[in-house]
């Protein structure tokens, strides 16, 4: 037995975990529209951005290990700052903790992470970068070798994002929707234009993680571009083989 792990093995559980959270995304997306809830899918499919983006990135790396490592260790930060937050709650409001825990998680905290810490604040406390590559989601969305991700992330990631945080916004069009006899029909009208468009980019963005995936189960080519066609039947789009960032097929 190796005394150190396989990379190759490493990279194939990596690349699963990624493709089972993007399934069970696409499955909530499903379970929520085939209710009219689209608003909440808006959420889900903005995820679904977010995880392409980041994938996009780490395989543009010189090494998908190295970059790969990075990703896990801010992770592995993540959880152990929501585990010290959690501890200090519970210390001050005097529940019960275990110190050594939490000794252990600050040890770890102050020496372990150093190359994510940030500017420190001008109390002195530590500042933590936001994200694994110090990048944010646009300046992901811009390096992308897809031309098409930087317009999805300026024409819909705001949108999902104000449907996700339920800003002012997102309720305007329901608060100012005029009552005449036919409002009715307009709002399922308008409902079901949201649900078509929700579930074509859900559907696109998912096929195009799945493709930044090299160690996960192969993408089915074919059948994705057989879904990929008959949504962009759906939504009225014809020109197919013209449309950049809609193709599947190598």
């Amino acid at each position: 037995m190796p005394l150190t792990p396989n990379p190759s093995d490493r990279l194939v559980r990596f690349d699963m975990e990624i493709l089972a959270r993007a399934i069970n995304s696409m499955k909530s997306v499903y379970l929520l529209l085939r209710s009219g809830h689209w608003e909440h899918a808006s959420g889900i499919t903005r995820q679904l951005f977010e995880l392409l983006v980041n994938m996009e990135y780490l395989g543009k790396q010189p090494s998908r290990w190295d970059a790969t490592l990075l990703y896990c260790r801010f992770g592995l930060l993540q959880m152990a700052l929501e585990h010290h937050r959690k501890a200090m709650y519970n210390k001050e409001t005097g529940r019960y903790v275990d110190e050594r825990r939490v000794a252990f998680l600050e040890k770890i905290l102050d020496g372990s992470f150093d190359d994510f810490k940030g500017k420190p604040r001008p109390d002195g406390t530590t500042r933590w970068v936001t994200s694994w590559n110090r990048k944010n989601t646009k300046e992901m969305s811009d390096l992308s070798s897809d031309r098409m991700r930087p317009k999805q992330y300026v024409n819909l990631f705001a949108s999902w994002s104000e449907q996700a945080h339920a800003t002012p916004g997102s309720l305007m069009d329901n608060l100012f929707r005029d009552m005449e006899e036919d409002w009715w029909e307009r709002a399922m009208e308008s409902d079901t234009q949201k649900i078509v468009e929700t579930a074509s980019m859900a559907l696109l963005l998912f096929l195009s993680l799945w493709r930044e995936l090299p160690h996960a189960f192969p993408l089915p080519r074919e059948q994705a571009n057989a879904w990929t066609r008959r949504m962009m039947e759906i939504v009225a789009a014809p020109e197919f083989d013209a449309l950049p960032g809609y193709r599947v097929g190598g």
